[in-house]
């Protein structure tokens, strides 16, 4: 075969003779080598196409694909497969590249697996999940097959890297997005527990206004994003593996078209409502009082209606979520009015300044909307609190029902209203949380604890406990229930009408180790008598071994308690309600349950032994 021969490409006029004569020629020297060279020369040109880093390569795929179009070869297909393959990697079209791939993957060209090593990243950027586990897929075909232990580890690093990044994307949510509002300079990302907005995380603004979250979703659910007034913040649905973009402009806030379809048809509704939450919040609406509300907010009713009765959604649960936020933000619309900062037009003089009169509407000013609001069994599940305004809006609501804040309400009128358990252990919540006596808080907790069942709950009982709890000397204690080395239930308060030391220690502190001895023999001299020795670890879960060892070694008997538990929560009771920040720490209650002292003398001193003595006369 000739130079000449080798340099044959499809533009030149023996290979344009060849094709458009193929029939012919064929018969005259066999069509295998006839459709062996015609297959040679579009490879090779194909190969020099693939390395064009211009658009000269347009032309050239014009020509190949309209030529080979018209004859039948032995390899056509493979020509054509590559063909798609060219034009997919110029433009980037990512199914089209994989296609190629999956359908010719037995006999790639070379430069096509070195691509893999490299040339096709764009897949991982440009391609969904779907699309880069499969090529992850046809990147372990080809690290099964490499020809070499060198090129076999080349392509297994590759492919390990795409696996790993994969990984991220499915598990975690990018949030970006450019903000233009003046004066701004942090953007915060919140996420709804228990109908509240709790700070996830915060980011600064770059200097040309670009801002990003990269972050594992707790749940799968609504966050919101913007700053730090409610005003200058969106609601978005995410879940692991979401890449969503909000831009935050100077007088609104945009979901980009870059955005799952979830947030697509959310945006529609947030863009609708942003103009009614500021007639509500924003300082420039200060005088645009329920009077002008109302007529505004009738007015945008049908809007809102039309909006929910067009949803056409793929995901008929998504699309009821939607339509019930709907109904939510509009009540809450309507509850926020009512005891909004607004004030009339009108101004009277007051100390020589002019002044605005406060506004409220009374129910004589309600428009019809507000008859449709409350009723019972309305709230019969948690959906609320998956707003980030639902713990608001179950005071509101409750309120609202038992006929406004004239006087304050009872609680259990307030639960009437609700027909869901964990609601009412909300309400609960609520009420021992505005508690300022902890003789209060446990007034409710022996009323309505039986509805307080989960972890969370006892945490934020916990929490209220050790904010109001003083241990003043005559307060009654505060209870604490932790498991004894059998795995028995043990109460402070099980122990009325017995004058109780309690020993909080662990197996590490030395100090604590140190006071053993006088404590047993304070034990032995007491014997007999209306008291009781309760320890109690707050070593971690890790070591409830070592604790089990060292009430061995110690000779430790009688009442002994394990605070950790299965987490820290149950050790932060009693060191946060009894404000105790270093150990050894001993603490003395009389027989009616109450404080005599929560810091007391250690048993190495004779004054803890006096104490007990004058408490028991």
């Amino acid at each position: 075969m000739s130079q000449g021969e080798l340099e044959m490409q499809p533009n030149d006029e023996r290979f344009i003779y060849l094709v458009e004569n193929k029939s012919d020629i064929d018969k005259n020297i066999g069509s295998t080598i006839v459709d062996e060279r015609i297959c040679s020369v579009y490879s090779d040109a194909l190969n020099r196409l693939h390395s064009d880093k211009g658009n000269t390569w347009v032309e050239m795929y014009g020509l190949i694909k309209t030529q080979s179009g018209k004859i039948e070869f032995d390899g056509k297909d493979k020509i054509s497969c590559l063909l798609e393959y060219i034009v997919a990697l110029k433009t980037r079209e990512v199914e089209s590249v994989l296609q190629c791939l999956e359908k010719n993957k037995e006999n790639l060209p070379t430069y096509v697996e070195f691509d893999m090593l490299g040339g096709l990243n764009f897949i991982m950027n440009l391609g969904d999940n779907s699309q880069v586990e499969r090529y992850i897929h046809l990147g372990r075909e080809a690290e099964d097959k490499a020809e070499t232990p060198q090129l076999k580890e080349i392509i297994k690093r590759v492919f390990d890297k795409l696996q790993g990044e994969l990984t991220d994307r499915t598990t975690y949510v990018e949030l970006k997005g450019k903000v233009t509002k003046d004066k701004m300079e942090n953007v915060n990302l919140y996420e709804v527990v228990d109908g509240k907005e709790r700070l996830v995380a915060t980011t600064h603004i770059s200097e040309d206004g670009h801002y990003g979250f990269s972050f594992q979703p707790a749940y799968q659910g609504f966050y919101t994003v913007g700053g730090e007034k409610i005003l200058d913040r969106v609601r978005l649905y995410l879940e692991p593996g979401d890449r969503a973009e909000v831009n935050i402009l100077e007088d609104t806030l945009m979901i980009t078209d870059r955005n799952t379809p979830e947030n697509l048809l959310l945006a529609r509704w947030e863009s609708m409502m942003i103009p009614v939450r500021k007639r509500l919040d924003d300082m420039k609406y200060v005088l645009f009082d329920y009077r002008d509300f109302y007529p505004y907010f009738v007015a945008f009713l049908p809007q809102a209606e039309k909006f929910k009765d067009e949803i056409s959604f793929r995901d008929a649960a998504f699309a009821a979520l939607v339509r019930q936020t709907v109904d939510y933000d509009l009540d809450y619309a309507a509850f926020r009015i009512l005891n909004a900062l607004k004030a009339t037009k009108e101004v009277y003089m007051r100390d020589g300044r002019p002044t605005h009169i406060p506004s409220r509407p009374t129910p004589t000013d309600y428009p019809e909307y507000y008859k449709t609001i409350v009723k019972k069994g309305k709230l019969s599940d948690v959906s609320i609190l998956r707003q980030p305004y639902g713990y608001d809006y179950l005071q509101r609501y409750t309120t609202f029902a038992c006929g406004g804040e004239k006087e304050r309400i009872a609680l259990e009128n307030r639960l009437e209203w609700l027909s869901s358990d964990p609601l009412k252990a909300e309400m609960i919540l609520w009420e021992m949380e505005k508690c300022r006596k902890y003789e209060d808080y446990i007034e409710l907790l022996d009323t309505y604890g039986n509805y307080l069942t989960t972890a969370n709950h006892q945490q934020r009982v916990d929490a209220v406990s050790a904010k109001l709890y003083k241990g003043t000397a005559g307060k009654l204690a505060s209870d604490f229930t932790y498991p004894d080395r059998d795995g028995k239930l043990v109460s402070l308060s099980d122990f009325r009408g017995k004058v109780v030391v309690v020993d909080v220690w662990a197996t590490w502190c030395g100090p604590c180790r140190a006071e053993i001895p006088h404590l047993l023999k304070l034990e032995k001299e007491m014997r007999g008598k209306d008291v009781v020795f309760i320890g109690v670890s707050v070593d971690e879960q890790k070591d409830y071994k070592k604790w089990l060892e060292a009430l061995e070694q110690e000779g430790l008997e009688g009442i002994q308690l394990f605070a950790n538990g299965k987490n820290k929560q149950g050790r932060d009771k009693i060191m946060n309600d009894y404000k105790i920040k270093g150990i050894p720490r001993f603490m003395v209650f009389n027989k009616k349950g109450k404080v005599v002292t929560i810091n007391s003398p250690r048993p190495s001193s004779p004054e803890l032994k006096s104490l007990l003595q004058k408490l028991l006369k």
